[in-house]
């Protein structure tokens, strides 16, 4: 615990660990060893706190997964805390990771539908540490500023896109670009929300359907400029999609 100026313990301050344990924690493991149980540590974090949430997961149960003793948590990090920022963070670059990959279609259509298929995907891969980041981005800046890093790179993402159309002559001048993808990604990040951390279910053709026309409707795409013919219905669109998983 640390200590005031007078030697006595100040309250509501914990350290935890030997001075090398928290030296080696400002550092990094050096060693393939020290990362490899590091990297275990994190493994077996992500499972206990998918599996029981950040309130109820206790440091015991992380190394109780881990099979390590609880001084090796220690080790590497200085609490649960410390531990769940590092799982989200994570989960956070894998997530920006998958978004980067650059949409394949040609096809404005099939594009916007490329574009928010693989976001759904990613989020629903990641989503119950999604939910947990929602439930403690009030917590502390540190987490609000995680969240908003995986919503943002989604936006940005989705801007450039926005950009590359327009400058195609697909999109309107007129769109205030930048804010028609705040509000946009503001509506598939609420839906994936509902759908996969709340259980709402969607009939998943029609929801990426009418994802899809709502885009394509906000920011005004010129079909008919690209030759792209629309099929009749929002569930036909769905099936001629590339690609679309189940």
């Amino acid at each position: 615990m640390a200590k005031q100026a007078n030697g006595r313990p100040q309250p509501g301050v914990i350290t935890s660990g030997s001075a090398a344990q928290q030296a080696r924690r400002s550092t990094g493991p050096i060693t393939g060893r020290g990362q490899a149980r590091r990297a275990a540590l994190l493994k077996a974090a992500r499972s206990v706190f998918e599996r029981m949430g950040f309130l109820d997961a206790r440091v015991a149960d992380i190394v109780a997964e881990a099979r390590v003793a609880q001084g090796t948590f220690y080790t590497y990090f200085d609490s649960k805390d410390a531990i769940f920022r590092e799982v989200v963070g994570e989960a956070i670059d894998e997530m920006l990771e998958a978004l980067r990959i650059p949409v394949r279609a040609t096809d404005p259509y099939a594009r916007v539908y490329e574009a928010l298929r693989r976001y759904v995907d990613t989020y629903r891969e990641h989503a119950r540490i999604i939910g947990l980041m929602e439930q403690t981005a009030t917590v502390t800046d540190e987490l609000r500023e995680l969240r908003l890093q995986l919503r943002d790179g989604f936006v940005e993402r989705s801007e450039r896109g926005f950009r590359r159309m327009r400058d195609e002559g697909l999109v309107p001048h007129d769109i205030d670009l930048k804010l028609t993808a705040e509000l946009l990604g503001a509506m598939v990040d609420q839906t994936c929300h509902l759908w996969f951390t709340l259980g709402k279910e969607f009939d998943e053709a029609k929801l990426m359907a009418a994802l899809t026309d709502t885009w394509v409707g906000a920011l005004r795409i010129d079909l008919g400029a690209a030759s792209t013919k629309r099929p009749a219905s929002g569930a036909a669109r769905a099936r001629r999609k590339p690609n679309p998983r189940p």
